[in-house]
């Protein structure tokens, strides 16, 4: 039986430098030292918005309103470990700076350009490509 994972990524932008965050995935994660956008599993109950909410503060520090959040679409990945299921969020403003919680990095990637570091999940190169035709603003 296939395990389905249902999760929500924050697409944090900063329209100004025309950035987005992406953060690795801490030591003792499924594939740890991939690169992604930070977000996490929904818990019971939960919708994309709440998690995310939950997720951004418990990652990142940073705590975000709904009024600035969007979905934008949602990506599907099988993994070996099971399928993913994300719903992608971009997130225009938070309150707090950004710290690495769980002891991730974390890296601001213009999207004027295709430098990015690796390696990136498959999901996150996914992403990049929906994203670049999207207006995030």
């Amino acid at each position: 039986m296939n395990k389905i994972i249902n999760a929500c990524l924050g697409i944090l932008y900063q329209a100004k430098s025309n950035e987005i965050l992406l953060a690795s995935r801490p030591e003792g994660k499924v594939l740890a030292g991939h690169w992604e956008f930070p977000g996490g599993k929904l818990e019971q109950g939960e919708d994309a918005f709440t998690a995310l909410t939950r997720e951004l503060n418990e990652e990142l520090g940073i705590i975000v309103n709904s009024e600035n959040m969007r979905l934008i679409g949602n990506v599907e990945h099988q993994y070996p470990h099971g399928l993913a299921r994300l719903e992608l969020i971009v997130v225009n403003q938070w309150v707090g700076e950004i710290q690495a919680l769980e002891g991730q990095q974390f890296c601001w990637c213009s999207l004027n350009n295709d430098l990015r570091p690796t390696p990136l999940l498959p999901t996150t190169i996914q992403i990049f490509e929906l994203i670049k035709n999207e207006t995030l603003k």
